[in-house]
């Protein structure tokens, strides 16, 4: 498959691209639903992220990607290679660790998990607005990935990119989740 657009499938290629963010935006939500402002701040290891850096990381990563997006795009060949299946299986893979471009970095952007989920949100329901009022074959542009592991994509690729990145960020706070109840569990037993 190629670049080339195709109109015809427009509105099925849209629904499919919101269904995906909408369901990547309720699992992400869902990872850290009822988790306290105090647990959101336990490191689970040396040199992991917390729970709250985890969502300040998506909510920063996923403004980067939307002001790509929406004010960065450029026509793509015809000819350039279609990597949305790719994206689709790879980007929320756990198995392969991958370090954040510095702009995605965590650095206490927010003062609390509710105000980073906040942001979060206004964004992802940006991003969503964005792909259904957009008249355009999302296939017909591209942006450059501001990670280079992903170089020049697609708007319909960077589309897939941001949901899965949910996604596998959604998998991050459940490792973390679980090895902060490992250690409480641990320590439990020790007393």
């Amino acid at each position: 498959m190629n670049a080339i657009p195709n109109p015809a499938n427009s509105n099925t290629d849209k629904n499919f691209l919101v269904s995906l963010l909408r369901e990547s935006r309720e699992n992400f939500l869902g990872s850290f639903a009822g988790v306290s402002e105090e647990l959101s701040r336990l490191h689970p290891a040396d040199n992991c992220w917390c729970v709250l850096e985890t969502v300040e990381h998506l909510a920063s990563a996923e403004g980067i990607m939307l002001r790509l997006i929406t004010t960065q795009r450029r026509p793509r060949s015809a000819d350039a290679a279609n990597r949305e299946q790719v994206f689709l299986q790879v980007v929320a893979d756990r198995s392969r660790k991958m370090q954040s471009p510095e702009g995605g970095q965590p650095c206490g952007r927010f003062a609390s998990l509710a105000e980073a989920a906040a942001q979060f949100k206004a964004t992802r329901d940006s991003v969503i607005q964005f792909v259904e009022q957009q008249p355009d074959d999302l296939r017909a542009s591209e942006v450059t990935h501001p990670h280079p592991a992903a170089g020049n994509v697609s708007t319909y690729e960077m589309v897939i990119i941001i949901a899965k990145h949910a996604e596998r960020h959604a998998k991050q706070i459940e490792e973390i989740r679980n090895s902060i109840s490992l250690h409480a569990d641990a320590a439990k037993g020790k007393s």
